[in-house]
């Protein structure tokens, strides 16, 4: 199997890496910074000779895309990643259920796909598994579910820089607020489409798919964000899912199903840049044989359970 890594910071580069792991070759990367076009795999630390270029100049099976969170934006990558031949999966996390946001490109991706007799795939560690996919298959063991509430936390501190500022870490509470309204930083992104996923897999239709979160603050410092996504029936909440990253804050994940055969998960926490690399590289060979078209995580698992 050869792989471009379309978007070469450091997912892209952790992502390189979690190829070679795979016996996945890697014939090239896609960036435009040009501070690193025109260098090679090797100069990062990566065991390959192949070169960074500004535009997909390569040949392979798949392209792993991860240049952005909104669909909107990352569109015409994608476009191009088909036209020139190549499966795609991405970690874009308004990809991982794009008619939520995005319906119409979602049908355009769909159909292009499908012409090109490529699959198109977002994914990663969340949304993508730890609060979608997860929960999902822990609910295999019931037949019947009555609701699923899912809570990561994750030590900001702990990660890459680029996350930290999404999230305004150390910076004033107005000002943060100010970005947020403006655009220019999203804080976490993908609480509704993670939502969204745990709906479909289970086969539910809510009323309504909500999503907000809210800055946390230390002595007038922004130290993090806490967000949410919700879906309720009849006024109910069936499904909640929860990703809290603050500075210092313990990590774990935790996962609750009620339903007729109960199951309370927990974890000490996941490494989040790794686990998406690692996702999506483990995703390769799957999507290579999936049906073409734009698919979700959903279309992979294959539990149906019933969400009441």
């Amino acid at each position: 199997m050869d792989a471009v890594i379309y978007g070469f910071g450091p997912i892209g580069r952790l992502i390189a890496e979690c190829c070679l792991k795979k016996g996945i070759n890697v014939v090239g990367a896609v960036d435009v910074n040009p501070e690193i076009v025109g260098k090679r795999l090797s100069d990062f630390g990566i065991d390959s000779g192949a070169s960074v270029k500004e535009t997909l100049e390569f040949k392979g099976d798949i392209a792993f895309l991860s240049t952005g969170s909104f669909l909107d934006r990352i569109y015409p990558q994608i476009v191009e990643c088909l036209e020139k031949g190549f499966n795609v999966i991405s970690t874009c996390e308004t990809l991982s259920y794009p008619e939520f946001r995005y319906p119409e490109l979602a049908k355009k991706l769909d159909t292009l796909a499908k012409e090109k007799g490529k699959t198109v795939l977002g994914t990663g560690i969340n949304p993508g598994f730890l609060l979608d996919s997860l929960p999902v298959v822990l609910s295999a063991s019931s037949v019947e579910v009555n609701a699923i509430k899912a809570v990561r936390c994750v030590d900001t501190l702990k990660r890459r820089k680029s996350f930290q500022k999404k999230v305004g870490i150390g910076m004033e509470v107005s000002e943060v607020e100010k970005m947020l309204k403006e655009g220019k930083i999203s804080g976490h992104v993908g609480y509704a489409e993670s939502v969204a996923l745990i709906c479909e897999a289970l086969n539910f239709k809510p009323d309504e798919i909500a999503e907000g979160q809210e800055i946390v603050s230390e002595n007038g410092k922004v130290s993090g964000m806490k967000g949410w996504g919700i879906a309720t029936k009849g006024g109910v909440e069936k499904v909640r899912i929860e990703f809290h990253s603050i500075a210092g804050a313990d990590e774990y994940e935790e996962i609750d199903i009620l339903g007729d055969n109960e199951v309370k998960w927990r974890s000490t926490g996941t490494k989040g840049d790794l686990g998406t690399a690692a996702v999506v590289v483990n995703l390769a060979e799957t999507v290579l044989e999936a049906q073409a078209g734009l698919i979700k995580m959903t279309d992979l698992i294959p539990f149906r359970m019933i969400l009441r």
